[in-house]
């Protein structure tokens, strides 16, 4: 690795390289897995024949459990494939650290804050 990739020291304002890329989030897609698994579910113990020895919601109630994990396995593998392409197709930027002018001042404790009381269009 060159001395130029190496990451700069915090606040320096130096330019360093970083990777940018849309990584999905898991939760999303697993959910939605669950919901189609338990869809499934439903077709399945509504239309098929019934059993004599079990209702049909004792059927459909074993079949979301069963279809629901899988649903969730395939939610989950899916989003694993999608994030590959991700980082597969994630950008080098250069980025640059800037003073945020919310924070306080490393030599004071109100820093760059604002008076609440002094901005415009606001009363007390």
């Amino acid at each position: 690795m060159s001395s130029e990739h190496l990451p700069a020291p915090s606040g320096s304002g130096q330019p360093r390289e970083v990777s940018v890329r849309r990584a999905p989030k898991f939760a999303p897609f697993m959910g939605a897995g669950i919901v189609l698994g338990i869809i499934v579910a439903a077709i399945s113990a509504y239309t098929g024949p019934e059993s004599a020895e079990f209702t049909r919601g004792a059927t459909f109630g074993f079949l979301a459990v069963v279809f629901g994990i899988v649903g969730m396995l395939v939610g989950a593998l899916v989003v694993l494939v999608i994030d590959r392409i991700s980082v597969r197709r994630s950008r080098k930027m250069l980025a640059v650290e800037t003073e945020d002018p919310d924070s306080p001042a490393p030599g004071g404790a109100e820093g760059g804050r604002k008076d609440p009381g002094t901005e415009t269009g606001t009363t007390a």
